[in-house]
């Protein structure tokens, strides 16, 4: 039987004279992803806080992993569960790098002393959310949607057990929300990590959430799955208003007045793409194929490089060389092998020198064996080698049929086409 992430028990809650959450049971178990919903003023924001103990219960108990969450040190409780709030405030000139790694703080105790793993799991964070790029940025300079991706990345950097939002998608453009969402089930369904999303868009919640939570004036009215909790009378009846309820015909998921794309059925594709990289040009592609659930290998780079260090960071299988030094033939032979192992190649924006012409050597190979080729545009202006080797090269690839790509949504495009 799966344990209990969280549990709510007789819990009344709320400000000083007004109480806001009366008697609230609810069971949240390890592993689920559970939509909280419910009209504004109803209670959400409050239950939330009391479950990451910011508020004392008035009655009631809160267990957090089958523990007393008042009986849970601080430090302790940051590695169970980290809370993404609606806004943060920094009153200090935090640079983004800065409130990402206070997600560490509750792991290294009072003296701060980060160790090389604290460093890659705050650079894996800020990769992952798309603010590595900000890291110099003071936090209090940056969008209202760039703030919520940098606080997603200090309680990534945490490592907790469960996650909580509260409506902290909101702020976000179309394009980091869906990455969000989908970044939020990627932990939840491979590492097995609880999210609890608070959320006002219905029918996106009924597409990627396991169960509901459905509250109204500080009560939860209904829990269960979308279909049991998204009934019409229902909702008209709590959120005031005439809503209706369909199924859509393609994808079978519940819509609430509206439609939009859906993501849970989403699944870790099982395809590996081999990444040909180098001068800061895979660091977004790493990311990006992650979060789209392929498996990804990189190679050959130098020690020094940044994609070494994003690659590192984000647990891709690499091959080194060291700077300034031709490659090695053992290190030929691995990334061969990467290569051999792969379902396509994808070669990146990087500048081609006589020191990484044998990528596309093994580029060449993969397509001698049926591999797909993606190709970035553009090689003729970043070849550098004598004779324009490269542009030669690629000028073969391409009569062989490998495929140009301009923008990374394009080269998404083309592979899940490619997986179909």
């Amino acid at each position: 039987m799966t344990a209990e992430a969280l549990k709510f028990s007789g819990v009344s809650s709320g400000y000083k004279h007004r109480k806001v959450l009366d008697n609230v049971s609810f069971t949240v178990r390890e592993g689920e992803f559970v939509s909280l919903i419910g009209p504004n003023g109803c209670g959400k924001s409050t239950l939330l806080k009391t479950a990451a103990s910011l508020l004392k219960p008035l009655g009631g108990k809160v267990e957090l992993f089958g523990r007393d969450v008042r009986h849970i040190r601080s430090s302790e409780r940051a590695s169970l569960l980290g809370v993404v709030p609606q806004k943060i405030d920094s009153p200090m000139a935090f640079t983004v790098s800065e409130i990402v790694m206070n997600g560490r703080i509750g792991s290294t105790g009072i003296r701060w002393a980060f160790t090389p793993s604290d460093l890659d799991i705050v650079e894996r964070a800020m990769i992952y959310t798309d603010v590595a790029s900000l890291r110099d940025r003071y936090f209090s300079e940056l969008s209202g949607g760039e703030q919520q991706r940098v606080a997603l990345a200090m309680v990534l950097a945490q490592e907790p057990g469960m996650i909580m939002l509260d409506e902290s998608i909101s702020h976000l453009d179309i394009n980091h929300r869906q990455e969000v969402l989908q970044i939020l089930l990627n932990l939840n369904r491979e590492k097995g990590i609880t999210v609890v999303l608070v959320s006002h868009d219905l029918t996106l919640s009924a597409s990627i959430s396991d169960r509901f939570l459905l509250m109204d004036a500080g009560s939860i009215v209904k829990a269960g799955t979308p279909q049991e909790v998204l009934e019409p009378t229902l909702l008209s009846r709590v959120y005031n208003c005439d809503l209706r309820v369909r199924q859509d015909p393609f994808t079978g998921f519940l819509q609430v007045s509206g439609a939009l794309d859906t993501l849970r059925g989403r699944r870790r594709l099982g395809r590996a793409v081999h990444v040909i990289a180098g001068g800061g040009s895979g660091v977004e592609l790493y990311r990006r194929l992650l979060i789209e659930g392929f498996e990804v290998t990189t190679g050959v780079l130098n020690h020094l490089d940044s994609d070494a260090e994003a690659a590192r960071a984000l647990h891709v299988p690499a091959v080194h060389e060291q700077p300034f030094s031709p490659v090695s033939e053992a290190n030929i032979e691995k990334t061969a092998a990467m290569v051999d192992a792969c379902d396509c190649v994808v070669v990146s924006r990087v500048p081609f020198g006589s020191g990484n012409l044998i990528n596309l050597r093994l580029a060449e190979s993969a397509i001698d064996k049926g591999k797909k080729v993606f190709l970035s545009s553009g090689i003729a202006e970043r070849d550098y080698t004598e004779g324009k080797a490269a542009n030669s090269l690629v000028k073969g690839l391409l009569e062989r049929g490998a495929v140009e790509w301009d923008a990374i949504q394009d080269l998404m495009l083309l592979l899940h086409g490619n997986n179909e």
